[in-house]
């Protein structure tokens, strides 16, 4: 079996474990009303998605709930016309604030009401129904603030927790997340670390699905593969990694 292969097999059964822990809408990093909010609510899971930077991912996906709860409303057209960019961004600040970037949320998030309601009748669910992942995949990467990692976490996200049903999945790239960076490094899948290595290691393990890989490394990174003092002994990948080989020499 070669490294890619057995890679594949052993994250195929670590898979099941970490949809159900740690996945953004499956698992347990949300409150009730803030998952149920994203799952029922299209614009909702759009503006998660765009929050997706630079913070944990819990803090940016309830970040619609929370801005729902201080505004008393969701409704795309009532605040585009009730509020300024600076007016959200004075909401998205307010103490505790939402978000680290406040200003900068607050550009990409008015941007991406005012093109919902221009462009997908206010309704962020036109963006991917009967979309083939190729399609969405651009549509999302229209959005300011969402780049083609966000872009491609946000079509697995609508596959694996909102159950779309969406074809070509072989165009759902992994994401180049920072987790996943460290681990493809360390494990010496790739020599350097850029987006394109990344994603064509990626469709080497996983071909007619590499944005899949996506969960399973997030997890291991979040867990195990920690940017200092890594727990390479529970890692399930272990026995593919070749830092963890060194570790081992050096305890004998």
């Amino acid at each position: 079996m070669n490294k890619e292969n057995e890679i594949r097999s052993v994250l195929d059964h670590y898979l099941p474990q970490v949809e159900q822990e740690d996945s953004i809408l499956k698992g347990n990093l949300l409150g009730k009303d803030e998952n149920r909010f994203i799952i029922e609510n299209p614009n909702a899971f759009i503006i998660g998605l765009i929050a997706d930077q630079s913070v944990k991912a819990e803090i940016a996906w309830s970040l619609p709930y929370r801005l729902k709860m201080r505004l008393n409303s969701f409704d795309f057209d009532y605040i585009v016309n009730s509020l300024t960019m600076e007016d959200l961004e004075g909401v998205i600040k307010e103490k505790p604030a939402l978000h680290r970037y406040p200003h900068k949320m607050a550009i990409y998030i008015y941007k991406a009401m005012e093109k919902i309601l221009r462009e997908y009748n206010g309704n962020a669910s036109e963006i991917w129904n009967e979309q083939s992942a190729d399609v969405i995949v651009k549509r999302f990467e229209e959005f300011d603030g969402i780049s083609h990692k966000k872009a491609s976490l946000g079509t697995l996200l609508l596959i694996r927790d909102l159950h779309q049903e969406i074809n070509n999945k072989q165009y759902i790239d992994i994401a180049y997340d920072v987790h996943i960076r460290r681990i493809f490094l360390r494990m010496g899948l790739v020599k350097k670390d850029t987006q394109d290595n990344v994603i064509e290691v990626a469709k080497k393990i996983n071909p007619d699905f590499p944005g899949e890989l996506t969960t399973s490394f997030w997890a291991i990174g979040r867990h195990f593969c920690h940017p200092t003092n890594p727990e390479c002994d529970g890692c399930p990948l272990h026995d593919c990694c070749r830092e963890y080989s060194y570790v081992l020499e050096k305890r004998t």
